[in-house]
This record gives structure tokens, C-alpha cells and sequence, in this order.
């Protein structure tokens, strides 16, 4: 869409400002994506040629959310490579053309494919870091339960062994917070993680700890939400499914539903749906026809085929 000359309409959505924590890979990608978006001329019969589209028509135009749109030109997910491939297409056919892109569809493979490592290098640094975390937890916890076995009732004593427990719990969570972004994500894992003694199947511990930390992550997603922190609540959400498993991911589902935050629940599946393998996507659904949430067992297959 141009005004008279052939000089592109202003589009002021297009351009994103990143935030600091946006990889290069998920950078480059993503202003690949904008200068495409520069293509796009959807029609509109009560807009006149010289009016820029809006983001919501471009998102219609291209068959997706207005939100998945805008995550992806300010590089805050990575789409999956076949809408890429669509959006290219489509700003061919808009353009007139693959010489007016400036950019071939092999262009943007490559740039997909290193933007999608950096976010599997991520996972793995992130759950190195769980991994040390829990480690400290268990360690401290050990020295935790000596200090008590040495009070032998001594009330002063008792009471300073105390103190020192809770300064043992703050030296933890100091230690959850080592990389700057992650302190949600690490506190998460700690509060999944079993007591030290060997996994079985039907474990009641593990099986408290998960229902638990679901509750306790549900809970501070509602608070956030409810403090007008709705981006904060769903950041929190997204990171937490990363490191749990699908049984766990099912339980935080329906630990939210219980706390009445059908929205938060209603966007959670539509991301997780859109950013998880499809194998992954399957065990969820299975888990949430185990727990009784058929409705949501199904948003969440169709979020994965969208």
C-alpha cells in the first residue's frame, strides 16, 4: 500500500523496541519479520489506498492473533518456521514479487534456525542453574536439620538455631536469583523439587510437592494479575511450563481454574499450545482428561494446529 509516488504509508506498529534480554538470533529474526511486514497491504473497502493498515488488519491478513503478531516482530517468541514462511508468501504476493523483499525464504531459514538455538541454549543454562539451586537447597537443608538434632531442647539455643534457619532460606533464595530474568523460573523448579530419597511411582511426596507448587505459582500469577501486572502473570506462566512436566503443567491448569483466573488459563494455552513440540502438547492434553478439564484439554489441541 503507497501513496501517490510509490513511497510506502507510515506504519508505526512495525517497529518494536527490544528488550534488553532479546538475543541477536531472536533480534535479527524479528526485524526480518517487520521489514516484511512493510509488504503487507490487506484490503479494506472502507479505508481509502493512502491509509497505512493497522496492526490488527496485517494480523488478519495473515491469518493469526494481533497478540502472536506482535510478539514475534519484538522478537518475544519465536514463531514457528512454517508462519514465517506464510508471512513471506504473502508479502511476495502483496509486493508483486521476491525481488521487491530484499530478502529470499533460504534468508530466513538460516535466521530462524539460529534464533530457535538460542532459545534451546537458553533451557539448557536455565536448568543448569535449577540444578545448582536445588543442589544448595538440599545442602542447607542437611545442616538445617543437624542444627535442630543439636538444641536438645535448650530454649535459647532453639531459638538462635532459628534464626539461622531463616538465614539459611534467604541464602537460598539469594542464590535462586544468581542470573538477572531467571528468578522466577528458578524459584519454580525449587518449589517442585522432591524431598532427597529415591523416585517410585506413586511417590506421595513428589505427588504434594507438584499439587503444591502448582497452587503456590497459580497464586502469584493472580496476584500480578490483579495488581495490573497481566504481562508479568503470563511471563511467569511461560517460564514456569518450560521446566515442568506435562502432569505438572495439567495440575498448574487446573490450580488456576480454581482460583478463577479463566483468562490467564485461556492465554496460557494458546501459548503453550503455539511454542511446544506437538508430543509434548499430546501428554498435556492426555493429563488434563485424567484431571477432568476436557474443555481445556481441547483449546489446547486446537491452539497447537493453528
Amino acid at each position: 500500500m503507497t501513496r501517490d509516488g510509490g513511497v510506502p504509508v507510515e506504519r508505526g506498529w512495525i517497529h518494536k523496541e527490544f528488550r534488553s534480554d532479546v538475543p541477536p538470533g531472536q533480534r535479527a529474526l524479528a526485524i526480518a519479520l517487520q521489514n516484511l511486514c512493510r509488504h503487507i497491504t490487506p484490503t479494506s473497502s472502507n479505508k481509502s489506498p493512502n491509509t497505512a493498515p493497522t496492526q490488527a488488519d496485517a494480523a488478519r491478513h495473515l491469518l493469526c492473533s494481533e497478540s502472536s503478531l506482535s510478539r514475534f516482530l519484538s522478537g518475544q517468541s519465536v514463531p514457528r518456521f512454517h508462519s514465517v514462511e506464510h508471512l513471506y508468501k504473502t508479502a511476495c504476493a502483496d509486493a508483486g514479487g521476491e525481488h521487491a523483499l530484499g530478502v529470499t525464504l533460504d534468508d530466513l531459514r538460516k535466521l530462524h534456525k539460529a534464533a530457535s538455538g538460542e532459545r534451546c541454549q537458553s533451557c539448557v543454562d536455565l536448568r543448569s542453574q535449577l540444578k545448582a539451586a536445588v543442589s544448595q537447597a538440599v545442602t542447607a537443608e542437611a545442616e538445617i536439620a543437624a542444627l535442630r538434632q543439636s538444641a536438645s531442647g535448650d530454649a535459647t539455643e532453639l531459638e538462635s538455631l532459628r534464626r539461622e534457619v531463616r538465614a539459611l532460606k534467604d541464602a537460598v533464595s539469594e542464590l535462586k536469583s544468581t542470573r538477572a530474568g531467571l528468578q522466577a523460573r528458578l524459584t519454580t523448579q525449587a518449589a517442585l523439587a522432591p524431598l532427597p530419597v529415591p523416585r517410585r511411582r506413586g511417590d506421595r511426596q513428589r505427588s504434594k510437592n507438584k499439587v503444591s507448587a502448582a497452587r503456590q505459582v497459580a497464586k502469584r500469577a493472580a496476584e500480578l494479575r490483579s495488581d495490573g501486572r497481566q504481562d508479568a502473570a503470563l511471563t511467569l506462566l511461560r517460564h514456569t511450563t518450560e521446566v515442568l512436566s506435562p502432569a505438572e503443567t495439567a495440575t498448574l491448569f487446573m490450580a488456576l481454574r480454581q482460583q478463577r483466573q479463566n483468562e490467564l488459563v485461556d492465554n496460557l494455552i494458546h501459548i503453550y499450545g503455539r511454542d511446544h513440540r506437538d508430543q509434548e502438547v499430546m501428554y498435556v492434553t492426555w493429563e488434563l482428561h485424567k484431571q477432568g478439564l476436557p474443555d481445556d484439554a481441547g483449546a489446547l489441541l486446537r491452539a497447537a494446529i493453528e
